[in-house]
């Protein structure tokens, strides 16, 4: 079994990785929906930003401590659970305004693109955190919690 110390140390790969996902957060979150230009911009962006990363860590917390699931596949769960959801939301907001508008001025006014890169934004901010912080501390304290209640069972 490896040295605590060794299991958080990061690769070079780690760190490319962890540097992208934090440039992927700029670019999705701030600059090209232009996130901070005004007050209305910025409370749409935290409110999508916030339950993205919210509803990342939930999904990945229940699928990697509580289900034991592997980080790839819980990855894939809470990506796919997280955009589900907020295209769910979308429609639901979109479904009220479709009788008075073309599907273009739609899309338009209610700012589809700019969600779903603020969604982004939130679910690669929930991946940093999980690489950079969960992952490296919650596995090795996983493994020597496993491993002491197997020897004293």
């Amino acid at each position: 079994m490896k040295n605590l110390n060794e299991l958080n140390k990061y690769s070079v790969a780690e760190k490319i990785t962890l540097v992208l996902l934090g440039l992927g957060v700029i670019c999705f979150g701030f600059v090209f929906p232009d996130s901070l230009s005004d007050h209305d911009k910025l409370l749409h962006f935290s409110a999508h930003f916030g339950m993205s990363f919210l509803l990342a860590l939930c999904f990945y917390a229940l699928c990697s401590v509580k289900l034991r699931i592997s980080k790839a596949i819980s990855y894939t769960m809470l990506i796919t659970a997280t955009l589900c959801i907020g295209i769910i939301y979308k429609i639901w907001e979109i479904s009220g305004m479709l009788g008075n508008y073309s599907f273009h001025n739609i899309m338009d006014r209610t700012g589809c693109l700019t969600s779903l890169s603020q969604n982004l934004s939130g679910l690669m901010a929930a991946m940093v955190v999980i690489e950079s912080m969960l992952h490296k501390n919650l596995a090795p304290n996983l493994i020597t919690k496993h491993s002491f209640n197997s020897v004293h069972s």
